[in-house]
């Protein structure tokens, strides 16, 4: 997707926070978007020039349809997703800090995934799969897990509540 349209698309909503290609369009978001951002960053020992945007599900909708993509309606019960079509990650549910690390994890290895020949192929397998057998969920699942640990010793006395 032409990054140009994405800033233009983004840029038309309100923006509270925005650190590089992450974007806070909700008020209700908490965190220093810049600090949250280095932190997983430092901990996975990459920086990934996705945009990440954090909003709500009707947002990320709005978002999407102004891309001409084809909104989705299960988006209300997840925490994040990987919207593989429009190459953005929404998250959605940001109020405890160490679940909103997991899913940026989470939702960072399904970009990953889409880089690595295996795992695309896995894409299409997983949608005729019950979503707790996909392969790239479970990947997902471990790889957030692993990350998620590690940020915690890496950053134990330094973590918000």
């Amino acid at each position: 997707m032409n990054k140009i349209l994405i800033q233009s698309v983004i840029h038309q909503r309100p923006v509270y926070q925005q650190s590089g290609r992450w974007f806070v369009l909700d008020e209700e978001f908490k965190w220093n978007l810049s600090t949250l951002q280095k932190d997983v960053f430092a901990c996975l020992n990459k920086a990934f020039h996705i945009p990440i945007i954090f909003c709500d599900s009707c947002e990320a909708n709005k978002i999407v349809s102004a891309l001409g993509e084809e909104e989705a309606e299960y988006l209300q019960f997840a925490s994040g997703v990987y919207w593989r079509e429009v190459g953005i990650i929404f998250i959605f549910k940001f109020d405890d800090y160490l679940p909103l690390i997991e899913t940026i994890f989470h939702e960072l290895r399904h970009y990953i995934q889409d880089h690595i020949p295996y795992y695309q192929k896995e894409f299409e397998l997983d949608k005729k799969r019950p979503y707790e057998e996909r392969t790239t969920e479970q990947d997902a699942f471990a790889f957030a897990a692993y990350y998620l640990a590690k940020f915690t010793r890496q950053n134990s006395h330094a973590i918000p509540s």
